[in-house]
């Protein structure tokens, strides 16, 4: 892919200035300040787009810098040539306007960007940072040079790519990891554990209480059947003989007692989840109803309904006058009617009466009174019903000791249910320490694996581009045994932080252009902004020599020497020249 006609409508120092480019080597000249920098920009940018902030992917951004100097628009156009097609890009970098649109020449039809404001994903898959890393070379001062030259190459040697530092991202992870180790997880987990503890037994203290009440109501029991016979009448029957007499009243008053107590005994001996269950399928009864069928008021109503009906039809084919019949049918009618409302009194559906409801607490202490006040009228018969309020006595007591072990029981659960949450949230960040574990091997595998095997290959072509910069000075690069940068010629061995500042450009360039053609991927235009550092026509012979076996498909130089153009006729290599 490469450019070919640019139109910079509204770009920094530039307003409709046009140019054209071709496949090949471009060398644009222009004397210091003409624009070379801000029209490097500007071709990446027809491609990346600029956005207003770097943002968390760290994309390198001038949209400040290369505004247009009068303040109007900020837009430009550029025909790209990709294979055996033509696309017409046509882009403004305003922020919050329409980024770019792709026009496909050939066919007339708008392009689809794959993502907003760039056409990596659609024309090109390689994304900015990596093409500012590989295919753009841009000329730096000494100290700058050294400093850059040793992080870029230390990434691409780690990590095969110089925007990622290997050192950095280590110690972000190896921090990462120091947050997420969960000790104050653990210190509140053992104090849980430790306050837990302290509940041990609950459940069996609770169950004992329990088995102390219901033995207290089996005792009450007992002592209420004893004491209904102890309250029978001696009475004579008319043949002389005696016989004892049951108070119906009493016993039923003491049936209701014990009846109360029969049915919390059988409560208590099951557990909570029973008795919510048996609640559930009692209201599921309920809904369904348990009524008899004969005991149904449709029924019974539909039932004398058709009785009358029957007496009716019967007395109408009996001989009988009008009024005599009349009649007949009014008195059955009316009889069925007082049947039918008997029978639902005596069955307690018209006065509400629930059969089997078991009194409360407060019924129990009335009919409790009510017993005491029959013994009282009975004087003549040894009848103590103090018991039952002895027996009330030692209950509440009990139940007061029960309510007070559940209430530690709510405690011990709320206690246990911190636990899991607190657990569940070290389990999770546990299991994000092992990932960030993982990943730390995981970039040191990759990294080792990468030096051995491509970057190794890869210092080949770098040591043969520096020995060509450099017209011999230096053969070779590659690390010493304290892994840092070390130039070599066949006398010498030096740090590239002790090279002389005529050189340090040089080996830049060459390390440089050997990453593009090696480690680029793609066919994109190489940009090179600024050739200062070769200061003989032997030097940019060397690097013309280099440019020429790059085999690149368009390659850009931005330069303020007028003299390289004589270089390159004089090698006879073809270029395209522009001047600013």
């Amino acid at each position: 892919m490469y450019l070919t006609k640019l139109l910079v409508r509204d770009f920094g120092k530039f307003h409709n200035k046009g140019m054209d480019l071709e496949a090949g080597i471009n060398l644009i000249i222009g004397k210091p300040e003409s624009g070379k920098s801000t029209l490097r920009d500007f071709l990446i940018g027809m491609i990346y787009g600029i956005p207003r902030r770097e943002g968390i992917t760290r994309v390198r951004s001038n949209y400040e810098l290369r505004k247009p100097v009068d303040g109007n628009g900020y837009s430009g156009t550029a025909y790209i040539k990709d294979e055996d097609n033509t696309y017409l890009v046509d882009r403004t970098f305003l922020a919050g306007a329409k980024k770019a649109s792709v026009l496909d020449v050939g066919s007339g039809r708008e392009v689809r960007l794959e993502y907003n404001d760039t056409l990596s994903g659609t024309l090109c898959k390689t994304d900015k940072n990596t093409y500012l890393d590989t295919k753009c070379i841009i000329e730096s001062d000494e100290y700058e040079v050294k400093t850059d030259m040793k992080k870029y190459l230390t990434n691409i040697t780690l990590t095969g790519t110089a925007n990622i530092n290997k050192t950095e991202a280590i110690k972000y992870l190896e921090n990462e990891k120091k947050n997420h180790i969960p000790r104050p997880l653990i210190r509140r987990l053992d104090e849980l554990d430790e306050h837990i503890s302290q509940y041990d037994g609950i459940d069996d203290e609770i169950e004992a209480v329990e088995n102390e009440i219901k033995s207290l109501n089996e005792e009450f029991i007992m002592e209420a059947e004893r004491r209904k016979r102890v309250a029978r009448r001696l009475v004579e029957n008319e043949d002389g003989t005696v016989s004892y007499e049951a108070d119906v009243t009493l016993e039923e008053k003491i049936d209701k007692l014990t009846e109360r107590e029969r049915s919390y005994g059988a409560s208590q001996a099951k557990t909570e989840e029973e008795l919510k269950k048996e609640k559930e399928e009692k209201k599921e009864k309920k809904e369904k109803s348990d009524v008899p069928f004969t005991d149904r008021i449709s029924v019974i109503i539909g039932t004398g309904i058709f009785v009358i009906l029957i007496i009716a039809a019967i007395v109408y084919m009996l001989p009988f006058e009008a009024m005599i019949r009349k009649l007949f049918i009014i008195f059955t009618a009316l009889f069925v009617f007082i049947t039918i409302i008997d029978g639902l009194r005596e069955k307690g559906t018209l006065s509400g009466v629930q059969e089997d409801a078991v009194p409360d607490e407060a019924e129990f202490n009335k009919v409790l009174e009510e017993l005491k006040e029959e013994a009282e009228k009975q004087e003549e018969v040894e009848f103590d019903m103090s018991f039952a309020k002895q027996y009330q006595d030692k209950k509440a007591e009990l139940k007061e000791k029960e309510d007070a072990l559940l209430v530690r029981r709510n405690e011990r659960a709320k206690l246990r249910a911190e636990f899991d949450q607190v657990f569940k949230k070290k389990s999770e960040l546990e299991e994000e320490v092992q990932a960030i574990d993982f990943a730390i091997n995981k970039i040191n595998q990759l990294s080792k694996k990468y030096r051995e095997e491509s970057f190794s290959k890869l210092l080949v072509h770098i040591s043969e581009y520096i020995s060509k910069m450099t017209l011999g000075e230096f053969t070779s690069l590659t690390f010493d045994e304290d892994g840092e940068l070390v130039l070599k010629n066949s006398e010498e061995t030096l740090p590239i932080s002790y090279l002389a500042d005529e050189d340090v450009g040089k080996v830049f360039m060459a390390i440089r252009l050997s990453i593009a053609k090696h480690l680029s991927k793609e066919k994109l235009p190489l940009i090179i902004d600024g050739t200062s550092m070769l200061d003989s026509v032997s030097e940019i012979k060397a690097f013309v020599d280099i440019l020429s076996g790059m085999k690149e498909e368009q390659i850009i130089i931005m330069t303020d020497d007028w003299g390289m153009a004589s270089v390159f006729e004089s090698k006879g290599v073809k270029f395209n020249m522009i001047t600013l």
